[in-house]
């Protein structure tokens, strides 16, 4: 829409420059280069052409005020931000072999600690519930044992 304002204004202006007094279409001076044909031995500007290429002149401001308030405005669409989560790296650990010892497994029997508790009994198909009190119990346990 600017280039055909700007087109419009500068030739207007040109029109403006060339025309010459005398009949024509335009209302009192006649578009054309300055020449022989119809020369004039005093040569003058015609206030009507001056007054045409400030019309169109102002024309064209108008016009371009106008487009640029009627334009639509850019759209802006702002992207999200895509935070990225450093990589997690593990390590694994190291694991340091054992020198073997020379040994075995032995069972063994051991004394262990068995909290109280409330037991269900039956006597004669009725089920009663009978307080245990702790005491120790022997268990089997398997110790490696070294020369």
């Amino acid at each position: 829409m600017k280039k055909i304002c700007l087109f419009a204004v500068v030739g207007m202006a040109a029109l403006c420059v060339t025309a010459r007094p005398g009949p024509g279409p335009f209302g009192g001076f006649r578009p054309g280069p300055v020449g022989h044909y119809g020369h004039h031995p005093h040569h003058h500007h015609s206030r009507t052409a001056w007054g045409i290429g400030a019309g169109v002149l102002g024309a064209g401001l108008v016009a371009a005020t106008i487009y640029n308030a009627t334009r639509p405005a850019p759209v802006v669409v702002e992207q999200p931000t895509v935070v990225t989560p450093a990589p997690v790296v593990v390590q694994q650990p190291v694991v340091v072999q054992q020198p073997v010892v020379a040994g075995h497994y032995e069972t063994r029997v051991q004394n262990v600690w068995v909290e109280g508790r409330y037991i269900d009994q039956s006597y004669n198909g009725v089920i009663q519930r009978v307080w245990q009190p702790g005491h120790y119990e022997q268990q089997q346990t398997q110790v490696w044992v070294t020369p």
